[in-house]
């Protein structure tokens, strides 16, 4: 039983080198699973863009989010302490922790504790639930069936809001804010189109491990339902990022030697953040993207990454606090006079720019060595030199989803955002086999 019930990285019984734990029925295991993939994948259906109210910003919340949240939450802490805490133990390196360490501080220093302590809890929510689902799955097999089940739920149901309630699930003309490109683009049961695509592309990572692990059947019945809404949604990063992490992890099985991998992995995530942040702060960089791109700016980006740098620099060593820099009144404490656009925004459109926002440059240097450079040394101590199984390379596609599209959108530290929580998962789930994959072997 060991073998198969490892392979996840977590025994099913509840019992590994001494640590006693009580199981728990399947039916609860795949309830809760199902529940957690599909509130993190999308808990906002069917939101109705033409309402004018949405103008009108709140820093409280959603009530229906903190309520979701919170909910999935309890349950998963009961379900982990049945099971066992001591299992996640071994997610308690140095690097997380310090992680968390000067997340929470900064969120003290905050420009808008409050907000900020808000915006902490959702996320250490979302962090824990990431997590839980790893051990609250019996096996690879119920891990897989059960993120297919929610994966049907989100693809049929974005589907049929198309067919039943197109003026929910397209973008138009009378959405508020409505860029001139969105009318007619599908977002389906999500609030946007690039929430929509990013979403898809996950779902054909999943599609593809389902394949692999449970029914090839169902599993490319899911890769094809998502990367057909995909194209609709017209997501233009998203559409250009899953050909990359299908081919560079696919690379993955056939350079196994520690050194290749790196290069093949971190590569193309340092291209794509010369080519972004490089294109604002090097005017050659500029002018080589220029030259190669009709649309330099990257639909407006390079403006809105201006903007961050400029007020990473104000605050540098403590940031502003998670949550706290894009808000209504942010142009007051940026020290900024002029309302332009890009004051309109709610986050960098990059990743590693909206971190060094909330921590400061010293929390955005501990987040590389933690999100980045950690998961590649797990990868080469669980696979060095070896071919991929299906679980490890579900970890690696969806890390490597992670990274590539920090450059280009906000993934990280965002409990809200589907990729940054299965890009959580990844990283939990490299670390964990670290030291459990001895057992699925």
């Amino acid at each position: 039983m060991a073998s198969a019930d490892a392979a996840i990285g977590i025994p099913a019984d509840g019992r590994q080198r001494g640590v006693a734990g009580r199981d728990m029925p399947d039916v609860l295991r795949v309830l809760l699973n199902g529940f957690v993939f599909v509130l993190l994948w999308n808990h906002v259906w069917l939101k109705d863009l033409s309402d004018r109210s949405m103008l009108a910003a709140s820093e409280d919340g959603s009530l229906l989010t903190q309520v979701l949240f919170l909910g999935a939450g309890a349950a998963m802490a009961a379900a982990i302490h049945r099971i066992g805490v001591r299992h996640l133990h071994p997610l308690l390196t140095r690097p997380l922790v310090l992680c968390a360490l000067w997340l929470g501080a900064t969120a003290l220093l905050s420009i808008e504790p409050s907000l900020s302590l808000r915006r902490l809890v959702l996320f250490a929510i979302a962090a824990m639930l990431s997590a839980g689902v790893l051990i609250v799955a019996r096996s690879p097999r119920q891990l897989a069936l059960t993120m297919a089940g929610s994966a049907l739920v989100i693809v049929l149901g974005s589907y049929l809001a198309v067919a039943l309630v197109p003026n929910l699930a397209i973008h138009s003309a009378f959405d508020v804010n409505s860029d001139p490109s969105h009318p007619g683009l599908w977002r389906g049961i999500f609030p946007q189109k690039n929430e929509a695509g990013a979403a898809m592309v996950i779902l054909v990572i999943v599609g593809l491990y389902v394949a692999t692990v449970a029914s090839r059947l169902l599993g490319w019945a899911i890769v094809i339902l998502a990367a057909g809404f995909l194209v609709a949604s017209g997501s233009k990063t998203a559409i250009l990022l899953l050909p990359v992490i299908l081919a560079v992890t696919g690379l993955c099985q056939v350079l196994t030697g520690g050194f290749l991998r790196r290069l093949l992995l971190l590569g193309p995530v340092i291209g794509f953040s010369l080519i972004s942040i490089g294109s604002v702060l090097a005017p050659p960089i500029q002018d080589a993207v220029g030259a190669l791109l009709t649309d330099a700016t990257f639909t407006g980006r390079s403006e809105i990454w201006q903007f961050a740098i400029d007020n990473i620099m104000i605050r540098p060593w403590r940031g502003w606090g998670i949550g706290a820099f894009w808000m209504t009144e942010r142009t007051m404490y940026a020290g900024s006079e002029e309302l332009t656009w890009v004051t309109t925004v709610d986050h960098a459109h990059n990743a590693y720019l909206d971190t060094a926002l909330i921590g400061g440059l010293p929390f955005l240097a501990l987040t590389v060595v933690a999100f980045v450079l950690a998961p590649v040394r797990d990868l080469q101590r669980v696979a060095g030199g070896m071919r991929l199984d299906a679980e490890t390379m579900l970890f690696l596609r969806l890390w490597f989803l992670g990274l590539v599209s920090a450059s280009f959108e906000t993934v990280l530290y965002n409990g809200n955002n589907a990729t940054c929580c299965m890009f959580m998962m990844a990283v939990f789930g490299l670390r964990l086999r670290t030291r459990y994959a001895v057992l699925a072997r």
